[in-house]
């Protein structure tokens, strides 16, 4: 795989990623009792945004009215402060993220499979304490980190969506997990792209664990292959999330929607609860 994320940081799958990302540790981090975030597939942590890339049609059209978005505070905080002179040229990616609103007792476990891409993490990241960056694959090593000795804590599984089977082995390896741990949070993003492998996944899920479904759509459906919008799948989400997620989306999508598609945007909620356990 050659995927390198650099010229999407910052985009709006990015912001609707992060935007929930942030809501959910900072429900979490409400409790005193410590807790592990284990993210799969980390990236680099910290990205340089120039003046071409998707972030145009991301967080850069945030940016100037950051401060009248309070839903989206707490993300939007932590980016202000990896670009403190005013000025957007920095964008902390998932593991940056997160580092900034956990405590210091909060121990982090990043995977990230490409060699040269840890290394960026390692720069970015290997110094903070209870730290451990894996240079292996995330689906793999998310089965020797769980459950955590903390008991609490929050995967998130956010892959490039490459693979022919991304689809099947993200369902395989969601199930095994919560088989495995099922009192831990688990936040899943993918690309409202192809409608038939969206269902397929749901079908896979909708009986084996409970869960909540948002899909933001920056444009209508039309039936063609291209990213319509962002989905996220959030398993045992704590209390509060589900509403403080939605009133975050519904501020933030309008402004993230598709100049091409007349400014169309939609948001889309369901959920279900696990019929049985394997």
């Amino acid at each position: 795989m050659n995927y390198d994320h650099h010229y999407h940081a910052g985009n709006s799958a990015d912001c609707i990623k992060h935007l929930a990302l942030s809501l959910t540790l900072h429900i979490l981090i409400r409790k005193d009792a410590p807790l592990a975030y284990i993210d799969t597939h980390a990236g680099a942590g910290r990205y340089v945004l120039g003046k071409e890339g998707e972030h145009l049609q991301g967080i850069s059209r945030l940016w100037a009215d950051r401060r009248n978005l309070p839903q989206a505070g707490t993300w939007l905080k932590v980016v202000g402060h990896e670009n403190a002179d005013g000025l957007l040229r920095h964008y902390p990616g998932s593991p940056a993220l997160a580092a900034a609103l956990l405590r210091p007792g909060d121990r982090m476990v990043l995977c990230e499979r490409q060699p040269e891409v840890a290394a960026c993490l390692r720069k970015t990241l290997g110094k903070r304490p209870h730290t451990s960056i894996l240079a292996e694959d995330g689906y793999h090593a998310l089965f020797g980190q769980i459950p955590p000795p903390e008991k609490r804590g929050l995967v998130l599984i956010d892959p490039p969506f490459e693979r022919h089977d991304e689809w099947k082995r993200l369902a395989d390896s969601l199930i095994r997990a919560y088989a495995r741990w099922p009192q831990g949070v688990y936040l899943i993003w993918y690309p409202v792209k192809i409608r038939g492998t969206i269902t397929r996944l749901w079908q896979a899920l909708r009986e084996r664990l409970p869960a909540f479904v948002y899909e933001s759509l920056q444009m209508p459906e039309e039936g063609r292959e291209q990213l319509f919008g962002s989905g996220l799948i959030l398993v045992n989400p704590p209390w509060g999330l589900r509403e403080a997620l939605a009133a975050a989306l519904t501020e933030l999508g309008p402004r993230l929607a598709s100049p091409q598609s007349g400014g169309s945007w939609s948001l889309r909620c369901h959920g279900w609860t696990a019929q049985h356990k394997d």
